[in-house]
């Protein structure tokens, strides 16, 4: 599993996700999670979002095929975030 947790120094200090994989990073974005950075990695890319407490069970959800989100609202998230990926 291509994840991690991080701090992002800032004003704030705010408590970061980080993941390279792209349809949890859509998964969390139809979750509501606030996208915080889009960070180059290579030629890859990581996701950067703002840490909740029930990122771990919404990322066990994911894996596990426990979680449900709007099927239309996450091919919408999918074509966002690949125009992100493209436009970066």
């Amino acid at each position: 599993m291509s994840t991690g947790q991080a701090n992002i120094g800032s004003a704030s200090d705010a408590s970061a996700f980080e993941t390279r994989d792209f349809y949890l990073a859509c998964f969390l974005r139809c979750m509501g999670y606030d996208l915080l950075d889009l960070r180059a990695e290579g030629r890859r890319k990581v996701f950067v979002f703002r840490d909740r407490p029930t990122r771990r069970d919404d990322v066990l959800a994911f894996y596990g095929q426990g979680a449900m989100v709007p099927p239309l609202a996450f091919s919408a998230t999918i074509k966002d975030m690949k125009a992100l990926l493209h436009n970066a």
